[in-house]
């Protein structure tokens, strides 16, 4: 797996630009965990990239979910789904980082790009091209980040 930095791509665009600047973000986020592996920083560092990237999901999928809502997105729920499947994983790379069997770094970010690359291109764009084709309205209030 290629552990370069993951820079913002124009493919990855669904065209909201606040949506896409919080995926930006998620990137900003895995590029943390890749310099970790380069620099094979602490076990500590680890524990809090990894919490902050489960902070922003939880943030992020509550104002994307709250977008869908007000769009009256026919496929939220399953799209609710891809998130709390992507929430149970997470959580769980958080759980087994506390315990005797803490999850390699490098598995953790070869997920999250394979994961996010696929929501975003393929699940996220569905609510989008909704949107445009059902000219429905909506706001994404953009979520707070620390």
């Amino acid at each position: 797996m290629d552990f370069s930095n993951y820079n913002w791509m124009e493919n990855l665009s669904i065209g909201n630009p606040d949506i896409d600047n919080d995926h930006k973000k998620v990137l900003e986020i895995i590029n943390d965990l890749v310099d970790l592996i380069e620099n094979k920083r602490s076990r500590e560092d680890f524990a809090r990239i990894l919490s902050k990237m489960t902070d922003y999901s939880l943030n992020h999928f509550k104002h994307e979910e709250n977008y869908m809502l007000d769009l009256g997105f026919p496929q939220l729920s399953a799209h609710r789904k891809h998130h709390l499947n992507y929430i149970y994983k997470v959580s769980m790379y958080n759980h087994n980082l506390a315990g005797n069997n803490p999850p390699d770094p490098s598995e953790v970010v070869s997920f999250l790009k394979n994961w996010w690359e696929n929501h975003i291109l393929k699940v996220d764009s569905l609510y989008e091209i909704y949107r445009t084709e059902s000219n429905a309205q909506a706001k994404y209030i953009k979520p707070t980040y620390s």
